[in-house]
């Protein structure tokens, strides 16, 4: 039966010796399981004074009961009493306890409820949602994650990465514009830090704490289209090359495309009503790589009283839009070289979209482009360096939606990469 027991419950420990019974009873008003049991060891010195135990150097003295905290039996909270034996040294006329590997000394929830609550803490769950599935307070949960964090942190301003990754996420309230800001290793995603908020001075005094030697390691930092990240980049690390996140290249080109799908599709509300809903209804074939759209099998689809495809159905509304139509054309030609990782035809579409017409939030992006050419050159020379990694991590985050920052540093400091 202690064999038994001991399974069940993974408390790995010889010295403890279980009851044959386990009860149900009402624990902070909730029905729960209590298992009972003896730990007792065979001390070989003396913790106070350090004499090795001859003879009877060292006597038992009583038991000192300790409820300990288990991880939840088939849904229902488990607890340990266990009974610790107590020793007395006569050497030293001091008092100790047995103590045991399933619980910290002066504790009363199991290494192992810990290593439960960190791994929750890895995933997207709140703290209350932690505490309800571990069977602890809120707060334990935070000083478990506290002690977990401080054990791992590395040291600030001693090194810095030379490749990384800057990025802001929302959820913190006290920070300026309710952002914050976030920097990694680009390379294995490790966190570096995280700031209350990614105002330029702010930035500038936090990174001019790094020595000089250690800023001028920096070969690269990705980013997104931000400008005061540029200068602040071009200020405190001498040698770094920026790196424009493609991602955020194309969305800004999907958004003006959007933008005037839209237009188009409002300009046909009431001499067209059909032709309305049939740019509202398809509005993702505008925004679909053109690789995926399909051109050879017809289907019905609603709004189409004949068998048709996305391919067909795309071509049928750009046509009804020459604007439209260039846009759809530039936005997706710029798309694709972006993928294929082709330069060249990048800066040719760049240069073609000067001929043609389109709409000025458009236009406005693409000079944008053209003035970042520098940088979105290195977009194409380090293609495997972008913020997919960072911008990972941010959707855990504002997923989860912890109320500080230290809250937010520390879940993400203990989460695997």
């Amino acid at each position: 039966m202690n064999n038994f027991i001991n399974t069940t419950l993974q408390l790995k420990d010889e010295n403890i010796i279980f009851e044959d019974k386990v009860e149900e009873m009402t624990v902070k008003n909730i029905k729960s399981l209590i298992y009972f049991g003896k730990l007792d060891v065979n001390p070989q010195y003396c913790p106070a004074c350090g004499c090795v135990k001859q003879g009877n150097s060292i006597v038992k003295n009583g038991s000192k009961k300790s409820r300990l905290t288990l991880t939840k039996i088939s849904g229902l909270p488990a607890y340990l009493d266990l009974r610790k034996q107590r020793y007395h040294c006569r050497e030293c006329d001091s008092y100790f306890t047995a103590k045991s590997e399933v619980v910290g000394d002066n504790c009363f929830i199991s290494k192992r409820v810990k290593r439960m609550v960190l791994d929750f803490a890895t995933n997207a769950l709140t703290l209350k949602h932690i505490a309800e599935t571990s069977n602890v307070s809120d707060h334990t949960v935070q000083r478990v994650i506290d002690g977990a964090s401080k054990e791992l942190k590395p040291s600030i301003f001693d090194a810095l990465p030379e490749h990384i990754a800057f990025d802001e996420f929302k959820g913190v309230k006290h920070s300026e514009g309710n952002m914050s800001f976030i920097f990694i290793d680009n390379t294995n995603s490790r966190i570096v830090d995280v700031l209350g908020e990614r105002r330029k001075f702010k930035l500038h005094d936090y990174f001019f704490a790094y020595p000089l030697k250690t800023r001028q390691k920096v070969q690269t930092v990705t980013m997104d289209m931000y400008m005061p990240y540029m200068e602040v980049v071009r200020e405190v690390f001498p040698n770094a090359k920026i790196i424009i996140d493609r991602f955020h290249l194309v969305q800004a080109l999907n958004r003006e495309l959007n933008k005037l799908r839209i237009e188009v599709m409002k300009a046909f509300r009431v001499p067209d009503h059909r032709l309305y809903n049939k740019y509202k209804r398809y509005w993702r074939i505008f925004l679909m790589p053109r690789e995926n759209l399909n051109s050879w099998d017809y289907q019905p689809f609603k709004l189409f009283d004949c068998l048709t495809n996305s391919g067909v159905i795309l071509d049928y509304l750009l046509e009804k839009n020459p604007l439209l139509k260039d846009t759809y054309n530039i936005v997706h030609n710029l798309r694709e070289a972006l993928q294929e990782n082709d330069s060249e035809v990048f800066k040719a579409q760049l240069a073609q979209s000067k001929l043609v017409k389109l709409p000025s939030g458009l236009r406005r992006v693409l000079r944008t482009f053209t003035k970042l050419q520098r940088y979105i050159g290195h977009t194409f020379k380090y293609k495997h360096l972008t913020n997919g990694r960072i911008e990972g991590l941010n959707n855990r985050k504002e997923y989860k939606k912890p109320g500080n920052l230290m809250i937010i540093w520390q879940t993400l400091l203990i989460s695997p990469t």
